[in-house]
């Protein structure tokens, strides 16, 4: 049955006051399809945007395993929308349902499904393109690529970046161009390519100073989130080569001193890499006091990334061997590993 518009807009409010889950009855309402004898009006698309970028929030604070069955429903609405919009809101109901499909792929990605992760991540790359939307482009191409890079695929990953970039540069967006280049760093850090990595940092530090077209928080990259990149970055090229441990734990210590409210998993995966890195580099306590700190976080958060992240600081906690060590380790579930 399709649902009266003011229940349709009510869970809309609902859902943008603050709800962090939905129960199943009301996700079926969010994806039933628009009636088809009623154009969908600039309200209705404006609060489907709205309610998008609050997914978006939610899916930063608490993981894909929160967001997942609410976007996908509402990919199902956008595109019953589509069909019943007006010309002048078509553009926007298309930049919509294009983020609505890359959160859709986030999420997925987020819990450990690599294959509807890339099918989505596609969908949302083709809307941008039907929208011509050049940033949107440039954030599904760095999307599809970082599902390659977590596959190994270094090859696609690689490709889909350095198209990402291109799209970015179209748009004049040097927050688009630093946000696939920082990802692109993370590609060579993982090959082992040092030199290639820090310059492609060095390039997305300097393309934040020369954006003209912004992103819309919370997809957005600025020097936070560039400071965020680099300590991952590093903190890659430390398992390659130990020297860089110090320089990954000076920029994981800085993107970790002032958490974002609305980046908690971000921080929680920076301040995983941190309690590891200490843990490695022979700060066993304050890499215990971190690990434990992160442990508690992550149990508010559904990510399967990050529970295969908590692996590494399991890892770690054993090869110290002391007692409080071990005790950490015996936090995390062997599950994690």
């Amino acid at each position: 049955m399709v649902p009266d518009r003011r229940e349709f807009m009510g869970l809309l409010a609902k859902t943008t006051m603050g709800a962090t889950a939905l129960a199943g009855a009301d996700i079926a309402i969010l994806g039933s399809p628009a009636a088809t004898d009623t154009a969908a009006g600039g309200t209705e698309v404006e609060q489907l945007r709205d309610l998008t970028r609050v997914l978006w929030v939610q899916e930063g604070q608490l993981g894909g395993g929160a967001v997942r069955d609410t976007a996908i429903a509402l990919v199902g609405r956008a595109r019953g929308l589509l069909a019943t919009t007006r010309s002048d809101d078509v553009r926007q109901l298309r930049g919509v349902l294009s983020d609505l499909l890359a959160l859709a792929g986030w999420a997925s990605h987020d819990i450990g499904l690599s294959e509807p992760a890339l099918h989505y991540a596609r969908q949302a790359l083709a809307v941008a393109r039907e929208a011509d939307d050049p940033v949107r482009v440039a954030l599904a191409m760095d999307q599809i690529g970082a599902v390659h890079l977590h596959q190994a695929n270094h090859g696609d990953a690689n490709e889909m970046f350095t198209l990402g970039i291109r799209s970015a540069a179209q748009a004049r967006s040097g927050e688009a161009t630093g946000l696939v280049l920082s990802s692109q760093a993370r590609a060579y850090a993982v090959a082992g390519d040092a030199p290639r990595a820090i310059d492609g940092l060095a390039r997305a530090r300097d393309a934040l100073a020369t954006t003209s077209a912004n992103l819309t928080e919370p997809r957005g990259f600025d020097h936070d989130l560039w400071s965020n990149e680099s300590g991952r970055v590093l903190t890659v090229l430390a398992d390659h080569d130990p020297a860089y441990a110090p320089k990954a734990i000076d920029a994981l210590t800085a993107a970790t001193a002032q958490p974002h409210p609305g980046r908690t998993k971000r921080f929680a995966f920076r301040l995983t890499d941190l309690a590891t890195c200490h843990l490695r580099d022979g700060d066993p306590d304050t890499g215990i006091r971190l690990g434990h700190q992160v442990v508690d976080l992550a149990a508010h958060i559904r990510s399967k990334r990050l529970t295969e992240h908590l692996g590494r600081l399991r890892t770690a906690g054993l090869e110290q061997r002391g007692p409080d060590a071990v005790g950490l380790a015996q936090r995390i579930p062997i599950a994690y590993a």
